[in-house]
């Protein structure tokens, strides 16, 4: 009996113990009012923590994000990091923090301000430290406001006073700090300090820190920080599209087609443009000097793009120019009855997909002529085989303003060879196949998968290689 008030005494005192333990738990573990400005951050920004004073604060991921014992967080990288908020007597408060690229300016911080820090009080003994764990400081230079109780002998004879308080603006550099290490900070101008002059007070004006591309600058005097570019902008814009030997299939067939005719109604440079890594997007110029517009064949057009900074780039691409003749009256004239001004590439391109379907029969011909000839005898004869077909929907598109180019199976088993169109509407390169087959499927702006869905076989393999990435996206 005795034994059993003993062990209920014992399981009395532990659950009391535990209640104790637990009150005492959620007395201490008071819950932290931190907030923060935001939950996103662009490389060199800087958000705030606030509503908590006291407590110490610390990046799970400094290489993406760093924070100062403000709480003031610096996005460095993009990437994801979560900064704890911690304080004695209080549960520890995380925030997950996302950042993000910063247009048009340096992509990483391999260190902030916040990482530097200093030691010292007086302008030939102060140094500074990097904090931060992988980033090297390449420059980093101080402005002070330096106040002095200067012994000085005209300033006795003027004044009749043995000293006299002045102010000097002072800047102090260091260079080359690797992550974990401190260096003493140098005049900017070589001089020192002859301790003639006693040195009162020093005020901090503003920290210029480069660090990788970028320079970090913060004014101590208005508490604003800002970020940019800390070396010479040295690289050229980039000028992309179909250019150079990629502005032509494998078959030197060219992607862009003009007729003399028309040569004030094209947009020349349509499809290639710059971008440049400090000034984003910027305008690219077209040079046709090389170009004879009166006479057919294949030609280069130039393109330009220069930056702020001076920096210029020049590409090319090859192009063919059409004089007009026969073949193109004759698209002229079917053109005119089933498309109107104003309507989209893609709704031309429908409609003339159904005039020569509606318009034509299978027979074979081995005479593959030139594309425009053939185009030609298709479309006044109304019949002929699958190069027919390619070469007439190509002259009516090319007429209509729609790039294309052909496109031909490959491998060939047995010889078998078969022609259609890549043709480019809406952003994107299509597949364009009017060539009737028994299933009576129309081929209509394809994307790959389409086409490979209908044929799991060779009909409608071809070399990727020859020709430009097609759209994915369907076209309803």
């Amino acid at each position: 009996m005795n034994g059993r008030r003993i062990m209920s005494g014992i399981v009395l005192f532990f659950v009391l113990a535990a209640a104790i333990a637990a009150g005492s738990t959620a007395v201490e573990a008071k819950e932290l009012s931190a907030r923060i400005s935001s939950r996103t951050v662009l490389v060199g920004r800087q958000i705030q923590i606030k509503g908590v004073s006291g407590a110490a604060y610390k990046s799970t991921n400094t290489s993406a994000a760093s924070v100062d014992s403000a709480g003031r967080i610096t996005g460095k990288k993009r990437g994801k990091c979560k900064i704890q908020v911690s304080k004695s007597g209080y549960t520890a408060k995380y925030f997950t923090i996302t950042v993000r690229d910063n247009p048009r300016n340096p992509r990483t911080l391999p260190v902030t301000v916040s990482e530097a820090s200093f030691k010292g009080n007086e302008p030939n003994s102060i140094w500074v430290h990097n904090n931060s764990q992988k980033g090297t400081i390449k420059r980093i230079e101080c402005q002070y406001l330096v106040k002095e109780e200067a012994q000085r002998k005209a300033a006795v004879d003027t004044l009749g006073i043995e000293s006299a308080s002045v102010q000097e603006t002072v800047t102090l550099t260091a260079q080359n700090i690797a992550p974990g290490k401190s260096k003493v900070m140098k005049m900017a101008d070589g001089k020192d300090f002859s301790g003639q002059n006693r040195i009162s007070e020093m005020q901090l004006k503003k920290v210029s820190l480069y660090a990788g591309d970028a320079l970090q600058v913060y004014d101590a005097a208005k508490g604003t920080y800002s970020f940019g570019w800390g070396t010479k902008d040295t690289r050229p814009p980039q000028i992309k599209g179909l250019l150079k030997n990629g502005s032509v299939t494998g078959h030197n067939d060219a992607y862009r087609v003009y007729y003399s005719d028309r040569r004030n109604t094209y947009n020349l440079g349509k499809g290639v443009s710059a971008a440049d890594d400090r000034d984003g997007r910027v305008k690219v110029t077209v040079d046709d000097s090389k170009v004879n517009w009166k006479k057919t064949g294949m030609y280069r057009l130039y393109f330009h793009a220069s930056d702020k900074a001076g920096n210029k780039s020049v590409s090319w691409a090859k192009v063919q120019v059409i004089v007009p003749g026969t073949p193109e009256s004759v698209a002229d004239q079917a053109l005119s009855s089933i498309t109107r001004k104003g309507w989209s590439d893609v709704k031309k391109a429908r409609a003339i997909y159904a005039y020569i379907r509606r318009h034509s029969s299978y027979v074979n011909n081995s005479a593959h002529r030139s594309w425009r000839d053939s185009a030609t005898q298709g479309l006044r004869y109304q019949s002929g085989d699958c190069y027919t077909y390619y070469a007439m929907s190509r002259l009516l598109l090319t007429r209509a303003g729609i790039p294309n180019v052909m496109i031909n199976r490959y491998p060939t088993p047995g010889g078998r060879r078969h022609f259609w169109n890549l043709v480019y509407v809406a952003g994107g390169w299509y597949h364009f196949d009017t060539t009737p087959r028994t299933r009576k499927e129309n081929f209509c702006l394809w994307t790959d998968s389409q086409l490979w869905a209908y044929s799991s076989g060779y009909t409608f393999r071809f070399n990727n290689s020859l020709y430009p990435k097609r759209a994915k996206k369907r076209i309803s």
